[in-house]
């Protein structure tokens, strides 16, 4: 089976570490797969490692030329023929930016197309889209909450949920040390600017009772909130850090002791599995669509997303390091009893497989 990966700018900016494992498990499962990304993004900088080089499509141009460049990209996969030996056989589209360049392409290579429904808020632009009974589409999803609004929506037959997968270490993180700093991990897209700065207060709030304690804050959020000012407001320069491309520095992000996680969008994420996944202690704002959020019994759940509410649980947590670490190894056993890479990559190939054996279109074939 041979799979393109087409991913959107924004998606692949955010979630590199998704692309780069599921690349590395379909190849250990026989599958083989190679990245599509949009050009002139300044993706390049941002050292993508796929196992090989990456297609690179245009992304912006009139819907009149999607066509011709959909082939461009097709001649650099497949030659000037799709044949038996180097035929695609899925399309697997991530961010909604690419649906339209997915479906396209899909077309011209004759092959299936799955559209990864990362958020909730994509089934109204599911529920946009022209689909033919014929057409071989499928959309993934990686929460059973979204299914049941695609099945809503009309799509029962056309969804198969695939849950996101993390990575979990032999070892967990050693969270709260003796004589170690504690440091603190804000992420947010900070697209809800009142919860994230309700956040912020409340964390600051809770570290003016330790001073031994450090706070790092995404750059998007930062930024979509102005909270750089309140940063020198609150005098905590010194103590504050902004990371740029967290991407980058998921690593030393996965080191740290905490990560508070305000957003309450619906969407997935695989840096809140991983930071599960390594034993940090999370604290979350209360996402009734994302699963690992309300089946682990690890996650502290804030119900209530007012400054307040952030800073009791805050400070409960830096109170009481011994019960912080065993939430953190309750969320560890949860992610390695339910968000294992593996099991998620099963169920992809099982969507794709499945998609697989329908036939090609009337269209396609005529």
């Amino acid at each position: 089976m041979r799979v393109l990966i087409l991913v959107d700018a924004r998606f692949a900016i955010h979630e590199r570490s998704l692309i780069e494992r599921m690349i590395v498990a379909l190849a250990n499962e026989g599958v083989a797969a190679q990245v599509v990304l949009p050009k002139d993004r300044g993706l390049e900088e941002h050292g993508f490692d796929l196992l090989a080089e990456p297609v690179w499509y245009a992304d912006r141009g009139l819907s009149m030329t999607q066509n011709i460049r959909a082939r461009q990209v097709a001649r650099q996969v497949v030659g000037d023929s799709n044949s038996s030996d180097n035929k695609v056989d899925i399309v697997h589209v991530f961010g909604g930016a690419a649906w339209s360049m997915g479906r396209e392409l899909a077309r011209v290579l004759d092959a299936g197309v799955v559209l990864e429904v990362w958020r909730a808020g994509m089934t109204d632009a599911a529920k946009a889209i022209s689909i033919d009974e014929t057409d071989r589409v499928l959309f993934l999803v990686p929460e059973r909450s979204f299914e049941s609004r695609l099945v809503d929506a009309g799509f029962a037959s056309r969804v198969h949920v695939a849950p996101w997968g993390a990575h979990v270490s032999t070892d967990p993180v050693q969270i709260f040390r003796e004589g170690k700093t504690i440091a603190i991990v804000l992420m947010s897209s900070g697209r809800q600017k009142e919860q994230c700065i309700a956040a912020f207060e409340g964390i600051v709030d809770a570290m003016e009772s330790n001073e031994d304690s450090m706070l790092f804050v995404n750059l998007e959020m930062v930024e979509r909130t102005d909270l750089w000012a309140r940063v020198q407001r609150r005098g905590i320069e010194d103590r504050f850090t902004i990371i740029d491309r967290s991407e980058d520095r998921r690593d030393l992000l996965l080191r740290c002791d905490m990560m508070v996680y305000p957003d309450t969008l619906h969407e997935e994420r695989t840096l809140l599995l991983d930071a599960m996944g390594a034993g940090m202690a999370v604290i979350a704002g209360n996402d009734e669509d994302i699963a690992p959020i309300q089946e682990s019994e690890g996650v502290y759940i804030v119900d209530r997303p007012t400054r307040a509410a952030w800073s009791e649980i805050l400070i409960e947590c830096l109170s009481n390091p011994d019960r912080t670490r065993t939430a953190g190894e309750k969320s560890r056993e949860y992610v390695k009893g339910n968000r294992r890479v593996a099991s998620s990559i099963a169920s992809v190939i099982d969507a794709y497989t499945g998609l697989c054996s329908q036939p090609a279109s009337i269209e396609t074939e005529s």
